[in-house]
């Protein structure tokens, strides 16, 4: 047991190294993916920004949202600058799209979550539609009613390809830096807990040995006398403190 002593201290603190590791990788990786989503919806939600300015300028000179022509231009322009957008949509109060850089979907409607949404006016809104995600925002004319919306979808794992080489390179820094706690931490242990093996291995094998074989290595062993010697002292002392109390008390007792 005495000899597997700092072997188990390391495995021991080794367990305690991975499991910090793997849960601070975890906390880290799912903060790190929020962070992330936000930064991405808030960068498309700048380019819709673009399109709802140019759409509600329009708006305010009373033409309506079905007759925008140069609407299609405009969100064409914008996927064109991003070749992850998958498309833009334009659509009105009832979910009719009316624009789409995806001419195949004019005159479908959009989800319905996507009207409330755009319906309720306000910021930006997000979903996540089957193997994308969307972003959108409310168009509003120039009386403050909503009159539509429009929407930005992107690939489901556009953030899962963006973040791949960052978790691999964290990845491959975070195994070096286990790997040399790792090592810090076994050589610290068998360096710290070696000495006190060998004496346990030692004692054990004295409390296993026939009698006269341990009275033999006690008698060796000489830092044992040195010991005996310390303790008889401290115990001289200590009796010495004694009577030096019993003869103050008995004086004490005298003057009373």
């Amino acid at each position: 047991m005495a000899k597997f002593l700092a072997r188990k201290v390391a495995l021991t603190l080794l367990l305690i190294l991975v499991c910090t590791v793997a849960i601070t990788s975890f906390f880290t990786y799912s903060r790190l993916d929020s962070v992330l989503s936000s930064l991405v919806e808030s960068r498309y939600g700048v380019q819709l920004y673009s399109v709802k300015h140019d759409v509600e300028a329009r708006l305010g000179l009373g033409f309506p949202l079905r007759q925008l022509r140069s609407v299609q231009d405009a969100i064409d322009r914008e996927k064109l600058s991003d070749s992850a957008i998958l498309d833009i949509a334009v659509f009105d109060a009832r979910g009719e799209i009316l624009f789409d850089t995806d001419r195949g979907v004019i005159g479908t409607l959009v989800p319905a979550e996507w009207a409330k949404s755009a319906a309720l006016g306000g910021a930006l809104f997000s979903h996540d539609d089957d193997d994308a995600r969307a972003v959108g925002l409310p168009l509003v004319n120039s009386l403050g009613e909503v009159t539509g919306g429009v929407t930005l979808r992107y690939p489901a794992t556009y953030l899962d390809n963006e973040l791949s080489p960052l978790i691999e390179a964290l990845a491959r820094q975070g195994l070096l830096l286990l790997g040399a706690a790792a090592l810090v931490a076994v050589l610290g242990s068998y360096a710290l807990f070696r000495p006190i093996s060998h004496r346990l291995a030692a004692m054990e094998a004295m409390l296993e040995a026939p009698p006269e074989e341990r009275f033999a290595a006690l008698a060796a062993d000489a830092s044992l006398e040195e010991r005996f010697e310390a303790f008889a002292a401290k115990t001289r002392e200590a009796i010495d403190h004694m009577r030096e109390a019993s003869e103050d008390v008995g004086r004490l007792d005298r003057l009373g």
